[in-house]
Formats: structure tokens, C-alpha cells, sequence
């Protein structure tokens, strides 16, 4: 994706929300009030939520790999265009991505979703359980990830 398209979408996104009448100023947001607005935006965190779950499983069981680097790339991309259609910057789109809590908040989801599902999140056994299980009923995680 070229510079000049790139910002080209972006202003076309900040356009239709200005349009919409939606909040756009955010530029003067604070970052905590950044991180609460993407925080509760369900199709921001839902593909975060995701991405993290996806890290998780990889990370803990190396019979599964994650989606291809295109896969990958397109998913962040939406995720961060969704963001800057709220009208945050990169600076304060990347701050909350970065940041410490967020990240061990979003880490304290992913274990607890694995604990509900019966899963032991430290457990490679469990986990790689779970995936291959998550695989063969082609759910939405399932068909992100591919045996090796």
C-alpha cells in the first residue's frame, strides 16, 4: 500500500465519520480516554481478542501455526483503519497497543476465555487440544490456524 493511498483512506474514513456526525477530535483525547474508547469498541477488541488468542495458542503449542503473514496483515490493517475512523492518530493507536496493561489485560481474556473452555492455558497438551479441536469443527478460531 503506497504512503499517498494510505492517507488517502484514511481522510476518506475521518470524511464519513465527520459526515456521520460521530466524534472525530480525538487527536485531544487523552491516552486513557483513547484506550477506554478502543477498549469498548467490540470490533476493534474482538479482532484484538483474536489476534492475542491466536499469539497464545502458537506461542504454547508448536504443532499449530498461525494464519499467513497476508492473513496477518490484512486483519491489523482493518483493525487499525477501524481505529483511525474514530479519528485516533498512529501515535495514540500504537500507545495503546504498546501499552503494559492493556497487553496484560488482554492476555488475563485470553486465559480466562481457555479456562472456560476447560483448557489449562499453560498446558501445551491442552492447548494443542484445543486447537486441533477448534480446527476440526472449522470454527472462526479453527480456520485461522493450520496443523503443521
Amino acid at each position: 500500500m503506497t504512503q499517498r493511498f494510505a492517507k488517502r483512506s484514511a481522510l476518506m474514513a475521518l470524511a464519513i465519520v465527520a459526515s456521520l456526525g460521530l466524534p472525530s477530535a480525538s487527536l485531544a483525547a487523552t491516552q486513557a480516554e483513547v484506550n477506554d474508547t478502543l477498549r469498548n469498541t467490540p470490533a476493534i477488541y474482538n479482532g484484538l481478542f483474536t489476534a492475542a488468542l491466536i499469539k497464545h495458542v502458537t506461542d504454547t503449542c508448536p504443532a499449530i501455526d498461525p494464519p499467513g503473514r497476508l492473513m496477518r496483515v490484512n486483519h491489523f490493517l482493518g483493525l487499525y483503519n477501524r481505529a483511525r475512523g474514530l479519528g485516533f492518530s498512529r501515535s495514540q493507536i500504537e500507545a495503546f497497543v504498546e501499552d503494559k496493561t492493556e497487553q496484560a489485560r488482554m492476555r488475563g481474556i485470553v486465559e480466562a476465555h481457555l479456562q472456560r473452555a476447560g483448557v489449562s492455558p499453560q498446558s501445551e497438551t491442552e492447548v494443542c487440544a484445543y486447537a486441533r479441536a477448534q480446527i476440526a469443527e472449522r470454527t472462526a478460531l479453527g480456520r485461522q490456524l493450520r496443523e503443521r
